[in-house]
This record gives structure tokens, C-alpha cells and sequence, in this order.
């Protein structure tokens, strides 16, 4: 049985969080000193802290029943502060050296690299977004691609559920008045091109995450 959650931040709130990441930006610090964090927690905090766009792929530790990802933690995390996301993960990656970062054409990548993630090498023919004021549907439009189905399907692939932090209903059409709207369609793409593009558009992070558990894989594919 297939499983999928989505849940978003209100969008009420994003005019005041922009110009908290602004001021910040210069100096900012992913985990508190003294206080474990999971490496999905740690690079979330740097892309938003300082206005990047780019990827996580990640192996999680475990799969919970619930049907969500458990990321590995971080017992003695990088406290900071950093000057730059750069640095930031940098420091991620001495702490946890399966953790490797690289830049790509604007693109801030992190990656785990126990992953294969041959999900996200799949090409897409057509991917229609249709006008998204939110990364999170515009992820969901490219992973409803028949292409991606099949793959999910045929590889056994589980789709685990995603719980932002804080909660939230997604955004009405009310809501949503006068944001940017991601719409038009791209073709022959991989799906990472397709995330990418949404990364771009949004000036966010797009995240995917496994486990193991039983005979499946369970995947999350999601956008912050």
C-alpha cells in the first residue's frame, strides 16, 4: 500500500522568515552546542539560513512504523557559527565523512554516500507543473510522471510519509495570492533535473531520503 503525507508551513509567515535568514545569513549556526541534531535537521537549517538552492540524498538509519524516515544523528554535530554554507558542511562532512558536499552551476549538492538513488536517474519524457505556488506540489507533479510510477512500482519502492516541522495544512488558492506560480512543462528530463528545476525556482532544497525495511525501500522525496 502506497503512503504519502505532505504538509507545508503557511506562506503568511515567509515575508518575515526572509528577512530573519537575511540578517543571519552572515552567521548562523545549524545545531546548538551541547544538543545532538540528524544530518537531515543540520543541512536544512544551513540551505535556509542562508538563501540556498540546491539537494540532500540521504540513507537514513531507520524506518519508522509510522511510515516516516528516522536520519542518523549526530551526537557531537558541528556548532558553528559559519560565515557560509560552505563551511557549514564542510564541517558536516568531518564529523560524518559518508557526507560529501560539492557545488554544480548555482547548485549546493550534499550526499550520503551509501545512497545508489537509481530513482532519480529515471528519464522523464513530460513533466507538466501546473502553476504550483509551493515546492512541495511542484515535487509531486514531477514524481507523478508515469515513468516514476512504473519505476516505483517494479522496484518495490515504498512511498514513506513526510511530516514537516510545525505541522500545517498546505496553502489554499487565497493564500497563495500574488507568490511566484511554477507552471510550463519540461521534457526529456531526469528526474533530479526536474527536483533541480524546482530548486530554482523556489530558492529551496529538495530532499531524498531511503531505508531499508522488511523486503522494500522506503523513499521520501520532498521539498523544504
Amino acid at each position: 500500500m502506497v503512503r504519502w503525507r505532505i504538509t507545508s508551513m503557511a506562506f503568511l509567515a515567509l515575508p518575515l522568515l526572509g528577512a530573519l535568514q537575511v540578517a543571519g545569513a552572515q552567521s548562523f549556526r545549524p545545531a546548538l552546542q551541547g544538543e545532538s541534531t540528524n544530518v537531515l535537521n543540520f543541512v536544512k537549517t544551513a540551505f535556509s539560513d542562508t538563501q540556498s538552492s540546491g539537494s540532500l540524498v540521504l540513507r537514513a538509519a531507520t524506518c519508522r512504523e509510522n511510515g516516516d524516515l528516522l536520519p542518523d544523528e549526530l551526537s557531537d554535530p558541528p556548532v558553528g557559527p559559519f560565515h557560509s554554507i560552505d563551511e557549514a558542511l564542510t564541517s558536516l562532512s568531518r564529523v560524518d565523512p559518508r557526507i560529501s558536499w560539492s557545488r554544480e552551476s548555482g547548485m549546493v549538492r550534499v550526499r550520503d554516500d551509501r545512497v545508489e538513488s537509481g530513482l532519480l536517474s529515471v528519464l522523464i519524457r513530460r513533466v507538466q507543473f501546473r502553476d504550483r505556488a509551493d515546492a512541495v506540489l511542484a515535487v509531486q507533479d514531477v514524481l507523478s510522471a508515469p515513468e516514476v510510477r512504473s519505476y516505483i512500482r517494479e522496484h518495490h519502492i515504498e512511498k514513506g510519509m513526510f511530516f514537516a516541522a510545525g505541522g500545517g495544512l498546505l496553502p489554499g488558492p487565497e493564500s497563495t495570492r500574488g507568490f511566484p506560480k511554477l507552471s510550463g512543462t519540461l521534457r526529456n528530463v531526469t528526474v533530479a533535473e526536474a527536483l533541480d528545476h524546482v530548486a530554482q525556482f523556489f530558492h529551496t532544497l529538495w530532499v531524498y531520503g531511503e531505508c531499508s525495511g522488511n523486503a522494500h525501500v522506503r523513499v521520501v522525496i520532498t521539498a523544504y
